[in-house]
């Protein structure tokens, strides 16, 4: 019989994560319980990080997105169309959609499939789909001319060397590597995204029934995070070379406050760079603590918090307790029936030197699990708990080519580590 899964009151999963610190810290100062209280976000400029003041972020820029559903755009300038009738102009209430690959491209290859299907469910509905490359035409005639590629990509192929589509569909959004249809109907964009995750949208773009407006704000709070998230890649390449890791602070504090939506992204970041490459775990444990009041009851927060600091390779100094505290409240908050969370509790207890506990919840996680591929993941985990001594992760600092600073890349609160991309 299957034990009845017992309900936490997220209030008391917050009252438990504070009480926990109290026991062993210094009281989370007041303007941070206010916040709490208020449901609002931690304002910088009043918040103490250990016996750091922060000082006030500078005004972060906001650049929207030019592309997003209901955005117009024009056709792209294509060189040649090495399979299919060209097109250089949309006709009036056809549906467009253009592929961005590449031949050479794994991950393409590995959707192609998908793409098939998709192109052979929809392409006799009257959509074009056109798939295009920078590649010159004669490497995609090559690659066209292969037995298994000609029998699975049926749709328009064209080349595209001087980037038209990129810089008309994609460099707009401020996403590099996805996403990969761009759904466009008289010259309004519709919807952009993977394959995978095309069923919905296609489904209602077909019927009649989707509306483009009620989806934007989501899409350009998605671009911004994006762009932002570049800016932070190319700030803490900076502070990799100077050690002035306060710019990258003041950056994060200042996106947090312009896009409220991801303020949570930001501050984890923060707090993943500052107990990792920028080696200051005093301040930065300390504001952990905080971002574990503030997001007691958001349980993808606490995972990231306790991930971040069990399984990060750049941290050098792992607080446990803070871990080990941060794991089990996302585990009741997920009622001990969310795997990610019980994944990170084994981990946990694995570090703590709790071999039986550690094999335990990574069984407990498998059976949780629904994702194929992470159940392979969390199945390996398994058997390095059941044979590895138990005790942390290992500190590995990053390694630079010589002459050159290392590049350490702050800890994402959607990637929740390596261990668990999901």
């Amino acid at each position: 019989m299957k034990p009845t899964a017992m309900i936490v009151p997220a209030a008391v999963i917050a009252a438990v994560v504070t009480a926990s610190f109290a026991l062993r810290t210094a009281p989370i100062n007041a303007p941070v319980q206010a916040a709490v209280q208020a449901n609002a976000p931690i304002a910088p400029p009043a918040a103490t990080l250990g016996d750091q003041q922060v000082r006030k972020p500078r005004q972060y820029k906001i650049v929207p997105p030019t592309v997003y559903p209901g955005a117009t755009v024009a056709f792209p300038t294509l060189k040649t169309f090495v399979q299919g009738t060209p097109s250089n102009a949309y006709a009036p209430g056809k549906i467009y959609v253009f592929e961005c690959f590449a031949t050479t491209c794994g991950h393409c290859s590995e959707a192609a499939p998908l793409v098939d299907e998709i192109v052979k469910e929809y392409a006799p509905k009257g959509w074009e789909f056109i798939s295009i490359t920078s590649e010159d035409d004669a490497i995609v005639r090559a690659w066209l001319d292969k037995p298994e590629i000609k029998e699975q990509v049926t749709q328009s192929v064209a080349t595209d060397p001087t980037h038209s589509a990129q810089r008309i569909l994609q460099d707009p959004t401020y996403q590099v590597l996805t996403p990969r249809f761009f759904v466009v109907r008289d010259g309004v964009v519709l919807w952009y995204g993977h394959p995978d995750v095309c069923d919905e949208p296609f489904k209602a773009i077909a019927d009649g029934s989707w509306k483009p407006e009620s989806i934007k704000q989501e899409f350009v709070t998605n671009a911004l995070a994006a762009r932002a998230r570049n800016q932070i890649n190319a700030m803490v390449t900076q502070c990799e070379k100077d050690g002035k890791w306060d710019a990258l602070y003041d950056l994060l504090d200042s996106m947090a406050v312009a896009i409220p939506d991801r303020a949570s992204t930001f501050e984890l970041q923060k707090f993943g760079t500052m107990i990792g490459p920028a080696g200051n775990p005093k301040d930065g444990y300390a504001y952990g603590k905080q971002l574990a009041v503030k997001y007691a009851t958001d349980i993808a927060s606490l995972r990231t918090l306790a991930r971040t600091t069990l399984n990060s390779p750049q941290v050098e100094k792992r607080d446990l307790d803070f871990a080990f505290d941060i794991a089990r409240a996302a585990d009741a908050l997920g009622k001990g029936e969310d795997a990610r969370a019980s994944e990170i509790l084994a981990l946990a207890y694995f570090s703590r030197g709790d071999r039986d506990k550690a094999v335990e919840l990574q069984t407990r996680a498998i059976a949780q699990q629904t994702n194929a591929k992470l159940k392979v993941i969390y199945t390996t985990q398994l058997d390095k708990y059941k044979k590895d001594e138990p005790k942390p992760v290992a500190y590995v600092p990053r390694k630079a080519p010589a002459g050159k600073p290392a590049e350490p890349k702050p800890a994402d609160a959607h990637a929740e580590g390596s261990s668990d991309p999901s």
